[in-house]
């Protein structure tokens, strides 16, 4: 069931379905249909009016949309950006310019998604992108990922310069249209969105001129890097992988998979939680295909006798805990609840977000209820914290918390959102092991997004009603710091061999 209390949508506005490739718009955001910015044009007018309503609403549902850029400062930004829309503009230029003002609160749920589906009109007529994704580790900027022809970039060389442009110079404006609420969290975002980003910021380019620099050499070389279309990459790609000498039979293009390892360790990589096969957005928060997956791993793991089970939250966008709830139930050994504290700012905005959620037919679920009765009883602009309810255990035989099975979660730089909630709540309350890279997504976050639409563009924009306490009470805006750490490897497949090297040696 879906819950309007936890939500904390991916912080990655695109989910690649494929390096580099195909994307999809993010849950529980309904793509705006795409307008022909050819014919399309709103005049300075609208445009101004909705620039008024963003700025007026954003304050308005904001739990505190000041936190890390001064009222003052935003004054100046909002007074100097109204006065630019002085002549007509597209959909896509209008986007741009509100995109890089909500950017300015420098807080994750405070956005205006990337525009989805004038990128993919853009991929479908075949427009060219620059075939790369980066790592970006403070000025250590490396290749993530390459879907071009040149033999000589591999994954790992650091990046230099783009267009004699110093990279770290290069990549600041293309991160004006992010929200973050600290500069890793910034980077994790724009390495992954490289080719997006530079399509949203430059339009498409024939090419880009790169220095790059290998592993153990101090000189650079020269890259004139073509851009490739969707089609072409693709087929580089799929070229690359027939080359390969033994097929790669571990890796599983499944959003959701478990098996057996080594014969006693149980994988489970749930993915996000969300359904990934939802068609429509009603069916985005239908909990039925997740649950039955969870309970169908967890029974296989009981039957197989594992000693240890690995939960695999690498690279998860999040989602909502009314699906990672059911999953931490099947190892928990108390009641648990997603936050120490939940402190809701009351506003009609956020009311009438919760309304939207009632169904026509039928009655609401028991959380959108109380939210309404919360918003009605309470003075507009107030905090208040929203009373929760503890999640139980599963009666057994669904609960393996007195089982002696090791639990370990597994984190990374990339886990986001309701997966960093899932990392917390299993560390806090001791119910696993958490293991691997510290979050660079924050335990105690403003999260609770909901969404408003500009009157006149229909451009929606995310804002935190909440400000979520993790379960431990600890306040500061910090990620999770593992129980294990672990400095792992680009490649999948040797980080996981690291934590299973762990469990082996701890087995000793």
């Amino acid at each position: 069931m879906f819950h309007p209390l936890k939500i904390l949508l991916p912080l990655v506005p695109l989910v690649l379905l494929a390096p580099g490739l195909l994307l999809a718009a993010e849950p529980g955001h309904a793509t705006a249909p795409v307008q022909d910015a050819a014919t399309t044009l709103y005049s300075s007018e609208q445009l101004q009016q909705d620039f008024q309503q963003l700025y007026r609403d954003l304050q308005r549902g904001s739990y505190h949309l000041f936190a890390h850029y001064p009222k003052p400062a935003f004054d100046q930004q909002f007074t100097e950006r109204l006065a630019q829309l002085n002549k007509p503009m597209s959909p896509l230029q209008a986007h741009k310019h509100y995109m890089q003002f909500v950017a300015l609160a420098r807080i994750a749920h405070t956005r205006i998604d990337f525009p989805t589906a004038q990128y993919q009109q853009f991929l479908n007529a075949a427009g060219k992108t620059l075939p790369f994704s980066l790592s970006i580790h403070g000025d250590d900027v490396r290749v993530a990922a390459y879907y071009g022809a040149d033999p000589r970039v591999q994954p790992g060389q650091r990046l230099l310069s783009i267009n004699g442009i110093a990279v770290r110079d290069f990549l600041r404006p293309l991160q004006g249209y992010l929200a973050a609420d600290n500069t890793s969290l910034l980077d994790g975002l724009t390495g992954g969105q490289l080719a997006p980003l530079l399509w949203l910021h430059h339009g498409e380019q024939p090419s880009y001129t790169l220095s790059l620099q290998q592993p153990g050499s101090d000189t650079p070389y020269q890259l004139q890097q073509a851009t490739l279309s969707q089609a072409e990459q693709a087929r580089l790609i799929a070229a690359k992988s027939a080359a390969k000498s033994t097929p790669d039979s571990d890796v599983s293009s499944e959003p959701r998979q478990y098996q057996i390892l080594a014969d006693t360790i149980g994988y489970l990589q749930p993915g996000p939680f969300y359904n990934v096969y939802a068609t429509t957005d009603a069916e985005i928060w239908d909990t039925t295909e997740f649950h039955d997956f969870i309970d169908q791993a967890f029974a296989a793991f009981v039957a197989a006798e594992v000693n240890s089970i690995i939960i695999d939250l690498r690279n998860n966008p999040g989602g909502t805990n009314s699906f990672s709830d059911h999953m931490l139930a099947w190892f928990a050994n108390k009641p648990f609840r997603f936050a120490a504290d939940f402190r809701v700012k009351v506003s009609e905005l956020s009311r009438a977000a919760n309304r939207a959620r009632m169904p026509e037919e039928g009655e609401a679920d028991a959380i959108t209820l109380q939210l309404e009765q919360f918003y009605r009883d309470n003075t507009e602009g107030s905090v208040i914290s929203f009373p929760l309810d503890n999640s139980k255990p599963h009666d057994k035989p669904r609960n393996i918390a007195d089982s002696g099975i090791q639990l370990l979660v597994l984190i990374n730089r990339y886990s986001y959102s309701n997966a960093v909630s899932v990392a917390a709540i299993a560390q806090d309350y001791n119910f696993a092991t958490v293991i691997g890279e510290p979050t660079v997504d924050l335990a105690t976050t403003y999260g609770a997004m909901e969404t408003f639409t500009l009157k006149h563009t229909g451009i929606k924009v995310g804002y935190p009603k909440a400000l979520i306490i993790r379960p431990n009470g600890d306040t500061r805006p910090a990620g999770v710091q593992p129980d294990v750490l672990l400095q792992l490897p680009a490649d999948d497949k040797a980080a996981l061999q690291q934590v299973v090297d762990y469990i082996g040696q701890k087995a000793r």
